[in-house]
């Protein structure tokens, strides 16, 4: 096992570790020597795994860029991040939206400005190469546009509570949709506090639309809706402790990595959350269909729930088109590589092998998308 000291001289020194696999989750970010990975707390777990090295699967299971290791950078730590070597120290992006930014400002060269507090404008040309995006391209859908967002999995959005009244374990749309407009504002009798995830949020995004509300519309609401991180039913944005009897989104993907140890478990319990009687557990909005099947190290998505129209939803990796279309001047074939599902060890495959990126995503409650196709965008 490599030590935290062998990995930081390896980063300072630019010594390649690529025939080294390491065991997820794995959260040291080391400066990239290739490709720099922003955004996504939905993606960070499963794309940190696969960049950094995993045997989730049973066997080991790498993504590199022709045999180079990549720079995947988590959407929460310390406020500022340095992805390539003398390169800027910029403000982390976190979330899908802000690492999608934070890539059209590293490619039109516009100063760019992190959605996490403290974060100063800096310009990041050539900085980041890759966005996680748990959303697709909205209203910036552009078939001439400069981005590319390539499919990387099939995950779910759902719920998660920290509810004791089993009444909140199976809620429809239209009343989530009252406890977010704050119409509602108690189930079955119990007080019930909406939290939404923080700004630059996909799941954010994914959510409210669902609900058909705006992204501005907690600031309207402060006494009912409060911020979190995304899937962090621990903590709220500010440090204090997640409400009791609180509804947050969450990816359904998310909680499948948080309970069989794939990813990193920010599920709120009695012994990590100060006042929490009972752990928080993930709801359905769809009647006798659950997000997620099984408990703990066993627990799988469930595929009827994943293909539901209105809440199953692909997620993307996101870079510049022409980096990745062959014959442009731009085209880059090992990042067209990185990003080809047919290639067994690339980040948007989808195989079922031990030995395949495929196996170790859908540990990380990762499905097939329903399309390999790039959808184009504006840049953001």
């Amino acid at each position: 096992m490599i030590s935290k000291k062998a990995i930081a001289i390896c980063a300072i020194v630019g010594v390649s570790v690529s025939g080294i696999v390491m065991a997820a989750p794995a959260n040291a970010e080391p400066v990239s020597n290739s490709y720099a990975i922003v955004g996504s707390d939905t993606l960070q777990d499963v794309v940190n795994a696969a960049v950094n090295g995993t045997t989730v699967s049973g066997s080991n299971v790498r993504s590199l860029a022709n045999g180079t290791a990549v720079g995947s950078f988590d959407a929460t730590g310390g406020v500022l991040i340095q992805t390539k070597p003398a390169g800027a120290r910029f403000g982390r992006p976190n979330g899908s939206g802000d690492g999608v930014k934070a890539l059209s400002r590293s490619l039109d060269g516009a100063a760019y400005t992190s959605a996490t507090p403290g974060s100063p404008a800096a310009i990041i040309t050539g900085q980041v190469d890759i966005a996680r995006s748990s959303s697709g391209p909205g209203s910036s859908a552009n078939t001439n546009g400069l981005l590319a967002y390539v499919p990387f999995g099939r995950d779910a959005l759902t719920y998660a509570h920290s509810g004791t009244n089993t009444g909140f374990d199976n809620l429809d749309l239209a009343t989530l949709t009252g406890i977010f407009n704050c119409s509602i504002t108690a189930v079955n009798g119990v007080s019930v506090t909406a939290v939404i995830p923080q700004a630059g949020s996909g799941t954010r995004e994914s959510w409210l639309s669902k609900l058909s509300l705006t992204s501005a519309y907690s600031t309207a609401n402060p006494s009912c809706v409060k911020v979190g991180q995304e899937h962090d039913t621990i903590a709220l944005a500010d440090g204090s402790p997640f409400p009791d009897n609180a509804i947050t989104a969450m990816s359904a993907a998310q909680w499948v990595a948080q309970n069989t140890g794939a990813g990193i478990n920010r599920i709120g319990t009695a012994t990590n959350r100060v006042g929490m009687l009972n752990p928080a557990k993930v709801g359905t909005p769809i009647a006798g269909t659950n997000a997620v099947t099984g408990a703990g190290a066993a627990m799988t998505p469930n595929s009827a729930f994943y293909s539901n129209a209105t809440w199953g939803r692909d997620t993307y990796l996101v870079v510049e088109y022409a980096r990745i279309e062959a014959g442009n001047p731009k085209f880059d074939a090992t990042l067209a590589n990185l990003l080809d599902p047919s290639k067994a060890s690339s980040l948007t495959n989808t195989g079922t092998f031990a030995s395949t990126t495929g196996a170790a995503k859908k540990k990380f409650g990762f499905l097939a998308p329903s399309s390999t196709t790039p959808l184009r965008s504006n840049l953001r």
